[in-house]
């Protein structure tokens, strides 16, 4: 090679050698000692500038991506969801990494910006990445030779630059970059066939010493030692915020759980509670009643002041609302209408919702409770309850029992109890005080001013009584339609309508059993139910109000304007439906109804 003299100095990085310096010679050269250890000094000056120019870039790219990671949890802040907000950052990516297309697969879900495979290669290459990489950056600029399929798409990625995001192998972020052709010069062919020389077959001295060039194709740009630097730093701020979200999301999901729960168990306790409510309401009614017609007439008042008091609880008007009114809905289902069964005293209080609900909750459980085993549940007794505005503002509750069976602590306690005492605590930072005296229940509420929303005093100190209307109206005869899909409430609902006056029921539970019942004519009048399980009555009402038939509907729903929008003009009942009230929209719907009949 006409080299006579050579010296190379190493060039050292954190130990280990990053390269040389090679000097070569025409002819023999002697440097000097003097001369060798400037060469030397220049080395480590190199080697000290190489580092500082690394920590340079290693500190750039760290303050890129603490911009990053600021810019992705402001989105995340602002209520926007994480994938969205990472794609949204692929430019700021872009910046730090040069790539060409983005992918993030995350739950099995893609989402891609600029060239990359398709969603379904992305899977094929999810699943190869998830055997074949561990918990850190992985880079290749020949995704073909690791993954075959990928030669279906080489000129869209040739290169990946894969980050896991999650803690289980199956979220990533792939950088893409195409395939580029390369021209690689080398010093000799790197392929070179062994000769038979003087020694045998073995490789011998090249002749010529000219370049040797190879093109390379199927490639992408190599991933530079600083791309997978920045890689990593990017997974380790990804990998902190998909944790914060999917920490975030599985707290949630355990509230939503653990809500769905309550629901449930409350939904069972109320239904358990009302059954066994309808029972003693029953008992109570016929131990009063003289005659049958009287006790009917009883029973049917209560049970609709009850629906009364689920409508109060269910309501979404979310505006103050009157306690008195509501110890007096809640009550009034259940008192047998002596003077002194319920006294109530002090000033009416416009509550909150949030203490509306709440209480209406502790109210119905104190109720139900002195009906089934204290002073509401033996005909003498009395329940005294008294409201007081304390000096601070706040607003005192007493509920006194007298003259009830003797009352001792329960033995076991339940969802109810846990209500009572718990919920104003809990939901309304208040007080609860429970005592089971031999002489009557006594409790204590203390509800804070916060939740008060007005004090109105009030001198009338009793509960009013209330007793269901009477109406007389005019009994229409001839044949009516029920329609309905409970046999149970068709049947009660046939049952009114015979002792109304009506000659003649029909009943249909679907909207084309209906329809044929009016095809084959006689029909008079009709009581359609809204809801028919999986379908609505509006076709058969229709039908009634182009025939000029007049009609009723029934609904539990607490709303009706929505009804009134979609139904021709027509009497609305309420549910559960009472024989006067619904001779009433009998009567209203034959004089011809409009749409704020309800």
């Amino acid at each position: 090679m006409g080299v006579r003299a050579s010296m190379s100095v190493s060039i050292m990085k954190d130990g280990e050698l990053w390269g040389l310096f090679a000097c070569h010679h025409n002819r023999p050269r002697y440097i000097d000692y003097e001369r060798r250890t400037a060469i030397e000094m220049f080395a480590h000056v190199f080697s000290y500038e190489l580092s500082q120019f690394e920590t340079t870039q290693r500190n750039r790219e760290e303050k890129n991506m603490s911009r990053l990671q600021t810019q992705l949890m402001a989105m995340l802040a602002d209520g926007r969801p994480f994938k969205e907000s990472l794609i949204s950052v692929s430019e700021d990516i872009q910046d730090v990494i040069p790539h060409d297309g983005l992918v993030l697969y995350s739950d099995g879900e893609f989402h891609a910006t600029g060239t990359t495979p398709t969603a379904e290669e992305t899977r094929s290459l999810a699943r190869m990445l998830d055997v074949t990489i561990g918990a850190t950056a992985f880079s290749t600029n020949q995704l073909e030779s690791i993954h075959d399929p990928a030669r279906d798409y080489i000129d869209r990625c040739a290169g990946i630059l894969a980050i896991p995001i999650s803690k289980r192998p199956r979220d990533y972020l792939i950088l893409c970059r195409r395939s580029i052709s390369q021209t690689v010069a080398w010093a000799g062919d790197p392929t070179k066939p062994m000769d038979v020389g003087p020694n045998g077959v073995r490789l011998t001295p090249r002749k010529s010493f000219e370049a040797w060039q190879e093109t390379v194709e199927w490639r992408s740009a190599p991933w530079a030692d600083n791309s997978l630097h920045s890689a990593n730093m990017l997974r380790t701020v990804l990998l902190e915020i998909f944790l914060k979200v999917t920490e975030a999301n599985n707290a949630e999901r355990a509230r939503a759980q653990e809500q769905q729960q309550l629901l449930i168990s409350e939904l069972n306790h109320r239904v358990r509670n009302i059954l066994n409510l309808m029972r003693g309401l029953v008992t109570q009614t016929k131990g009063t009643a003289r005659t049958l017609t009287e006790f009917t007439d009883n029973l049917d008042g209560r049970i609709h002041s009850l629906a009364r008091a689920h409508d109060q609880l269910t309501g979404e008007q979310w505006e103050p609302a009157s306690l008195r009114a509501l110890i007096t809905c809640e009550l009034e289902a259940y008192t047998t209408g002596r003077d002194d069964e319920v006294v109530l005293t002090g000033p009416d209080v416009l509550v909150t919702p949030v203490a509306f609900t709440t209480l209406a909750l502790v109210l119905h459980e104190l109720t139900t409770n002195s009906v089934k085993h204290g002073a509401l549940s033996n005909g003498v007794g009395r329940v005294e309850i008294a409201l007081e505005e304390e000096d601070s503002g706040a607003l005192l509750i007493r509920w006194v029992e007298r003259g009830g069976p003797p009352v001792a602590p329960p033995a076991r306690r339940g969802f109810g109890s846990t209500i009572v005492e718990n919920s104003i605590p809990h939901e309304l930072k208040g007080d609860a005080s429970i005592q089971y005296k031999t002489t009557g229940l006594e409790a204590r509420f203390r509800i804070p001013t916060r939740y008060l929303y007005k004090i109105r005093h009030s001198e009338a100190d009793l509960l009013p009584e209330t007793r269901s209307p009477v109406v007389n109206t005019p009994k229409p005869g001839g044949k009516a339609l029920v329609v309905e899909d409970s046999f149970i409430i068709a049947m009660d609902l046939s049952a009114m309508l015979e002792d109304i006056g009506f000659a003649e029921t029909a009943s249909a539970s679907t909207v084309g059993k209906a329809l044929d019942k009016l095809e084959e004519g006689g029909i008079d009048y009709a009581v359609l139910d809204v809801n028919l399980g999986s379908e609505q009555s509006v076709p058969v009402a229709e039908e009634l109000a182009r025939r000029g038939i007049p009609f009723v509907l029934t609904t539990g729903y607490g709303e009706v304007q929505d009804i009134i929008e979609i139904y021709p003009p027509c009497p609305i009942v309420q549910k559960p439906v009472s024989e006067s009230a619904l001779a009433a929209a009998l009567l209203r719907a034959g004089e011809g109804p409009t749409a704020e009949d309800t």
